[in-house]
């Protein structure tokens, strides 16, 4: 291997050997300096086995990658990710379409990841496609790319260097729900969202997977629990629900009530034999005629968890959310200034009994003018 400079060229060129070949390469640089580096990183990619001529991402279009994803990746995930998957992979098709892999580069992912933050959202052109679900594409993006890494067809992942947005900017600010609140919400809703809402702020299910998609046949009267099938999000999510007397009331009275005869707790009013897949209108609605500010409806399941957390101890809690991590119930406790203004209170009662701790003028000062109106009298 060596730098030369070639007639009739203003570049550097470097040459190497690689699998018994020799290789002529300009390094695209004037710079002798530069070019030394960029001839020892290519000695440093031989050595490693990095570098490598002719890769298979040269011929290979991100449409083949993506059918060798689905038949790799899609047989052991939940139906609903999968059909997520398959929303990402229509956006990312729709750009990249025939390119080829090694064609796709940081810059390439970059303009898609602006491009597609620009685009008008599906169910209100009037806003453009959210941050978070521009994030979820690229890591679909860079799953995908994974592959094609692991399998030696290209080099390097250029959707890994390729910086995500900033989620929390665009979420709504995080509260607690007021038990005013929540008398007002149940009062103005429509009877299958009154149950839906008791359901979920008693377990703390997730909204869709584990509540408007309950059947009968998972609700145990007998034992008060809810027992989930193994198609859930994570391995902790499988363990049994406890039911409270209130929802179990609840959902007796329900079933009486509804007399439909459909297998689910919440049947689609158009199909009975399946679930209803949307209450976003009917909650939209609802919010507004109890006159309480739009919140998310899986900002339940947050409710839960802080008002377990203020009579029952971590584990309970972890218990109760079925997280593998007690240190995921951060995350979702809400409201917690009142607990953390007590702590307080209770630690500056220690420390400084009854006394004011805080003077906003110095106590000298203080003392000369309470002294010099005293002499004054």
């Amino acid at each position: 291997m060596g730098l030369y400079q070639r007639s009739g060229s203003r570049f550097w060129w470097m040459t190497y050997t690689m699998n018994g070949e020799r290789n002529f390469e300009s390094t695209k640089t004037t710079s002798k300096n530069l070019a030394r580096k960029i001839w020892m990183k290519r000695e440093g990619e031989i050595a490693l086995g990095l570098f490598k001529v002719g890769w298979a991402g040269e011929r290979m279009t991100f449409d083949q990658l993506c059918e060798e994803f689905e038949r790799s990746h899609f047989a052991g995930l939940a139906e609903n990710t999968v059909q997520g998957h398959r929303s990402y992979l229509k956006n990312l098709k729709a750009f990249f379409a025939n390119c080829t892999l090694d064609k796709i580069t940081v810059e390439s992912v970059e303009t898609y990841r602006d491009q597609r933050k620009q685009q008008p959202a599906k169910h209100n052109p009037k806003q453009t496609v959210k941050g978070a679900t521009v994030n979820r594409e690229l890591e679909c993006l860079k799953c995908i790319l994974d592959l094609a890494l692991n399998r030696k067809y290209i080099p390097d992942n250029p959707a890994s260097a390729v910086k995500h947005f900033n989620e929390l900017r665009e979420r709504p600010v995080r509260r607690m729900l007021t038990l005013d609140e929540e008398r007002r919400i149940l009062e103005v809703a429509p009877p299958h969202l009154r149950v839906a809402i008791i359901l979920l702020s008693q377990t703390g299910g997730r909204t869709y997977s584990e509540g408007f998609s309950l059947r009968w046949d998972q609700v145990d009267f007998e034992s008060k629990v809810i027992r989930l099938d193994n198609n859930v999000k994570t391995p902790g999510s499988v363990e049994p629900i406890p039911l409270s007397e209130y929802a179990c009331d609840v959902l007796k009275a329900w079933k009486e009530e509804q007399g439909t005869g459909s297998r689910y707790v919440f049947p689609s009013p158009v199909l009975p034999d399946r679930p209803i897949s949307t209450v976003k209108t009917a909650w939209n609605a609802t919010l507004k005629r109890a006159g309480v500010p739009h919140f998310p409806l899986y900002t339940l399941r947050h409710v839960f968890c802080t008002r377990l957390s203020g009579v029952a101890p971590d584990a309970v809690v972890q218990r109760a959310m079925r997280h593998t991590s007690p240190e995921t119930k951060r995350r979702y406790q809400l409201g917690m200034a009142d607990q953390v203004r007590k702590a307080v209170e209770k630690a500056n009662t220690r420390l400084y009994g009854r006394r004011r701790a805080l003077h906003f003028r110095d106590s000298r000062v203080q003392k000369q003018e309470e002294g010099s109106a005293t002499a004054g009298k």
